[in-house]
């Protein structure tokens, strides 16, 4: 069973379309790179997925459950949205127990889940202090690991790295490759980068202006073009060249 299928998946606002008869699969413990221009659509599928926005027409699951039982798929995913706000005077440790009670932990299966999940994503000696005082980069991780509190089998990241610097970039990408080989869950890498891509992705999802150019095994999307950039630019500059 496909971790997530979209068929038709469409989103209206009035007489703009921002995804357009969306159709693609995701597979269990698989990374998928979903990549596009701003304004491709990336974030309103997102939100489409995780329950947030309602389709204007389609249909699609995630976890095995039908995008009409939003409760359901809810329960089962994990988000970090692209503008994550974070309460300045919580702790890191805090913030994530609060959480897991909001999914039914006890006060001491929050504790253990925090303190695991601090030490996943490298915050392990961070996590008594205050989230005002933490950089951008242990934020994005602190977000992650938020995601993951409820271990969820379908995992959707929103631009985890946009603003950090290369380190903070590599580090995320690694906690990223953590989330699909260590616990087999599906990660869906929202991105306009395509080096993040290739270096994390097996899939990928190229949108432009809401509609979908190509999806699939990375190999077989760049077939006949060499590399992901040179698809990408085709795609994405001439969309009318290749389909």
């Amino acid at each position: 069973m496909a971790a997530i299928e979209a068929i038709d998946l469409t989103k209206r606002y009035g007489a703009r379309i921002a995804v357009d008869a969306l159709a693609f699969s995701a597979e269990p413990g698989e990374v998928i790179g979903l990549l596009g221009p701003n304004g491709a659509g990336k974030t309103t599928t997102i939100r489409l997925l995780t329950t947030i926005l309602e389709p204007s027409s389609g249909t699609f699951t995630v976890a095995g459950t039908s995008g009409d039982r939003p409760d359901r798929i809810r329960q089962r995913i994990g988000v970090l949205p692209e503008s994550a706000g974070y309460p300045a005077r919580q702790t890191g440790s805090e913030y994530l127990q609060y959480a897991a009670r909001l999914f039914g932990r006890n006060r001491t299966d929050a504790r253990t889940v925090a303190e695991r999940l601090l030490g996943e994503v490298g915050l392990a000696d961070r996590g008594n202090s205050r989230i005002s005082t933490y950089s951008r980069g242990m934020r994005q991780r602190l977000g992650i690991a938020r995601a993951l509190v409820n271990d969820p089998v379908v995992v959707f990241l929103d631009e985890p790295t946009l603003g950090l610097d290369p380190a903070g970039q590599r580090e995320i990408l690694a906690t990223i490759s953590d989330i699909a080989g260590r616990r087999g869950a599906t990660v869906v890498l929202s991105t306009h980068t395509l080096t993040e891509v290739e270096e994390v992705c097996g899939a990928v999802i190229i949108l432009d202006h809401g509609q979908l150019r190509a999806s699939g095994p990375i190999d077989e999307v760049v077939a006949g073009t060499g590399s992901l950039r040179t698809t990408f630019l085709a795609l994405t500059e001439n969309p009318g060249g290749q389909s």
